[in-house]
């Protein structure tokens, strides 16, 4: 990491590498009075900066400000790419746990793929996750389903199994996935069905999609940070269907109510 940014302090650091990656996506439009600056972006979207940090990346050469507008310097992309690559070199084998009744079982997930990953992070300030346990593991087994599945949408031609290379009669299509694929399928329509259609979607684009909340958000023309709460609502209904018909962790089922007088019951 550049020394300009290590002798910040950690919430200056936060905001300079936010405000770096913000300038990522497009160049933006300095506002604002001294002390407090908003930036722009040309791509939509705003962010408050703090004076002082804003000088230091421009005294490092990170940044570039031309009138009032701020462009990210080659040293500010070099350096992103940097940090980028040493998370994922730290994550890509990150070991990671998962409990199904009494089978446990470990393997290894590129945790920096998944959005879900991020928003599963503690909080450095306040230590507490944005999602829980339950919601994260419900996101990630739809996206297994969804990958072991084979339901990614091709991008390019298919070499390997070309149509003029089956014989008259060969059954292809659907017909060539395995028994397991295609129970993979059908639970992920089976749990996009049971999240409902209004939030279905935002489970695919990040879960399955692997898109971002902020893409997402301009995608669908939403108001700022109002993708979290869709998603922790999606993830949450996604996790009762999972569990559903299942025991409490006690084992006894919840006690039923009923109205009624105490002779209410006929006598025999």
């Amino acid at each position: 990491m550049s020394k300009t940014i290590t002798a910040l302090s950690p919430t200056d650091q936060y905001s300079a590498l936010r405000l770096l990656r913000f300038l990522l996506r497009s160049p933006a439009r300095l506002e604002g009075e001294e002390g407090r600056r908003l930036l722009s972006g040309e791509e939509g979207g705003t962010i408050a900066c703090d004076e002082p940090v804003l000088q230091q990346l421009l005294k490092a050469g990170l940044v570039k400000v031309t009138r009032d507008k701020i462009t990210l310097e080659l040293t500010g992309r070099d350096l992103l790419k940097k940090l980028k690559k040493a998370a994922e070199a730290k994550q890509s084998q990150e070991p990671v746990v998962q409990t199904a009744g009494e089978n446990i079982r470990s393997r290894s997930v590129n945790n920096a793929e998944s959005p879900l990953a991020m928003l599963y992070r503690k909080n450095k300030q306040t230590g507490r996750r944005f999602l829980s346990d339950d919601e994260f593991h419900a996101g990630e087994r739809l996206r297994a389903d969804f990958t072991r599945g084979n339901m990614m949408p091709r991008i390019s031609a298919n070499w390997d199994a070309s149509v003029a290379g089956r014989a008259r009669g060969e059954r292809g299509g659907a017909a060539e996935l395995s028994d397991h694929a295609l129970d993979c399928r059908d639970r992920v329509n089976k749990a996009l069905i049971a999240v409902g259609p209004e939030l279905s979607g935002i489970l695919l684009d990040i879960c399955c999609f692997l898109k971002g909340l902020e893409l997402v958000e301009r995608e669908r023309s939403w108001p700022a940070r109002s993708g979290k709460m869709m998603l922790k609502t999606a993830l949450s209904i996604l996790h009762r269907h999972y569990n559903a018909g299942r025991l409490p962790e006690g084992g006894a089922l919840p006690a039923t109510y009923h109205w009624g007088v105490p002779d209410y019951r006929p006598s025999l």
